[in-house]
């Protein structure tokens, strides 16, 4: 069993990883102020969002995602809004009744303060680490009058470039 409550499942050696919903996770909780990325749900009720959740999130170290739950009520709406105005500086991807996860690539995945810095995708990192390069060639201005001569002249020897250049196709 462990300092603070709770049982270690398979024992203090164990490697194996349950998924575990916590509650209710309080202030003197080591996961209340740590990043964690294990199948956890750590709960920690609260009184107020004005008193008890912003604070929590501006004043944490951490900045990957969070998850506002609500229900799909009209009512409801003004209060999902003010909270995601307030965390959009905070967090660098905002659930809407949904767990936290990794997004489609398609989405850029960031995170901000000590949870990473930058952007997360296939697409995004593959611009993040690359570094530009530029080819250049002098277009004499007749390409659009006489095209015979771009067959044979620079831009032709472009074209046929472009056709065969792993670096150039789009």
């Amino acid at each position: 069993s462990n300092q603070r409550g709770g049982d270690i499942v398979g024992g203090p050696e164990s490697t194996l990883m349950v998924p575990a919903v916590l509650h209710p996770v309080t202030p003197n909780m080591r996961i209340y102020e740590e990043e964690q990325f294990g199948p956890i749900i750590p709960i920690a009720p609260y009184n107020s969002l004005e008193d008890d959740v912003v604070p929590y999130a501006r004043d944490g170290k951490y900045g990957q995602q969070v998850s506002i739950f609500t229900s799909a009520v009209k009512s409801n709406a003004l209060t999902t809004a003010k909270l995601i105005d307030r965390f959009s500086t905070i967090f660098g991807k905002i659930n809407i009744n949904t767990q936290c996860g990794r997004s489609p690539d398609a989405a850029p995945f960031s995170g901000r303060r000590s949870s990473a810095l930058g952007v997360m995708s296939v697409r995004d990192a593959l611009i993040e680490f690359s570094i530009p390069s530029v080819i250049s060639y002098k277009d004499d201005g007749r390409i659009e009058s006489a095209r015979e001569e771009v067959k044979r002249g620079v831009a032709g020897l472009i074209n046929e470039v472009e056709k065969h250049s792993t670096f150039l196709t789009p």
